[in-house]
């Protein structure tokens, strides 16, 4: 408890640290695995299949995961599901070398991807539970919107590293950069202090998976900000899929933009959540999330109705420039929604709850993605995409609507 504020700054620089080499490897990483599956298999069903078992792993064990992190030492826990990680990509290194058929390749790397994906929510939940001791509470904001600069700056950089490495490298040289990369994460993690700032509080509950399971969605219903808050994060997740479907279709099928333009067009998003933490590095969020997060979500409302209406012209040039800017705006405004959130979840929230509350949440949201992918994936196919993204701009503009007029929050 009698840690200084140069400790506290000393921890934040090595969990930036570590959370950018980490995050640089497996996103270089991540990307040449992709590639490497698509061109072993040549079938774009067994690439999107192997994608899908990230988020259905993060589903599948949120139950789990939120129990054992609220009932055993997180630095513990996080250090065993990193050292996990090391020995899942070492033994996936040698199995990829030993297996070259395309149902090898398919069967490792998708078994990969869903343990490896495990692994990481068992650290990711253990470690982002372990915030409010981990630095002092000046620096909790510093903390968290160092990550997400990292995490959007990783959008832009991981990709074109990963395309330039791609074809001077062996999948087997990349792994064991990954490898490096874990096991850097592994000795930062086992040189903080996870107990710095304050004492780690367990629960005793006894709970089978199932029940543990209820007690987060329990949990989220009593505390009625951070409700509010998750409701306004499933509902934007699953409106600006919308956004990740429609742009393609509208840029290049429709508009015939070259891939290269269109590379730099979605690249305005990162630089946009980039601007968006840099900014929320110097704003306090202190009271307010609630009215804070639905004013940022009217800059949303303001940027797919900028997309929809300009398809009423048929200016190639006008209608990049729009998106380009849109899309700026998008990405600076999810980094700005995001913080309120996560400091609650992570400074606010009880930490004897924190496992199940953080494991339940980002199941919840890792399903609108794929229900989102699903339904505007079918409104493309009969509506134009100006009345979609209209649709779209309306659906968060009722729900900022009531997330400012919410009355519960204190």
């Amino acid at each position: 408890m009698g840690k200084t504020k140069d400790f506290s700054k000393k921890q934040l620089h090595l969990s930036l640290g570590s959370y950018f080499i980490g995050n640089l490897s497996s996103g270089i990483f991540n990307f040449v695995l992709s590639l490497y599956v698509l061109k072993a298999t040549d079938s774009s069903f067994s690439f999107s299949l192997i994608l899908m078992l990230g988020p259905l792993a993060t589903i599948l064990g949120s139950p789990l995961v939120g129990q054992v992190v609220d009932r055993y030492p997180h630095k513990s826990i996080a250090l065993a599901a990193q050292l996990s990680s090391i020995l899942l990509v070492s033994l996936s290194m040698l199995l990829f070398t030993k297996f070259q058929t395309t149902l090898g390749i398919v069967l490792i790397a998708g078994a990969l991807v869903f343990w490896l994906t495990l692994c990481d929510d068992f650290q990711t939940i253990a470690y982002k539970a372990s915030t409010l001791n981990l630095v002092a509470k000046a620096d909790h904001q510093k903390l968290i919107t160092g990550e997400q600069t990292i995490s959007a700056l990783m959008m832009l950089v991981a990709p074109i590293l990963g395309g330039v490495l791609y074809p001077v490298f062996t999948l087997k040289q990349i792994m064991f950069l990954e490898i490096v990369g874990e096991a850097w994460v592994f000795f930062s993690l086992l040189r903080l202090d996870f107990t710095a700032f304050g004492r780690e509080t367990r629960t005793d509950k006894r709970e089978n998976i199932l029940s543990g399971s209820f007690a987060g969605m329990h949990y989220i219903k009593e505390d009625q900000l951070l409700k509010a808050l998750l409701i306004f994060g499933v509902v934007a997740n699953l409106v600006l899929t919308a956004v990740e479907v429609g742009d393609p279709i509208v840029l290049v099928k429709d508009l015939g933009v070259s891939a290269h333009t269109y590379g730099w067009i979605m690249s305005s998003l990162a630089f946009g959540m980039i601007v968006g933490s840099i900014l929320m590095g110097n704003i306090k969020v202190k009271q307010g999330k609630c009215h804070f997060t639905a004013k940022v979500s009217f800059l949303m409302v303001v940027s797919l109705l900028a997309m929809a209406l300009v398809l009423l012209y048929s200016s190639t040039l006008l209608v990049s420039a729009v998106f380009t800017v849109s899309l700026f705006l998008l990405g600076l405004a999810i980094c700005l929604a995001n913080v309120p959130y996560a400091l609650h979840m992570r400074t606010e929230v009880a930490v004897e709850k924190q496992g199940r509350i953080n494991a339940t949440a980002a199941a919840i949201l890792e399903l609108a993605s794929p229900l989102g992918l699903f339904l505007f994936g079918t409104l493309f196919q009969y509506l134009s995409p100006g009345a979609i993204f209209f649709f779209a701009s309306v659906i968060l503009a009722v729900v900022g609507s009531w997330l400012y007029s919410d009355k519960k929050e204190h």
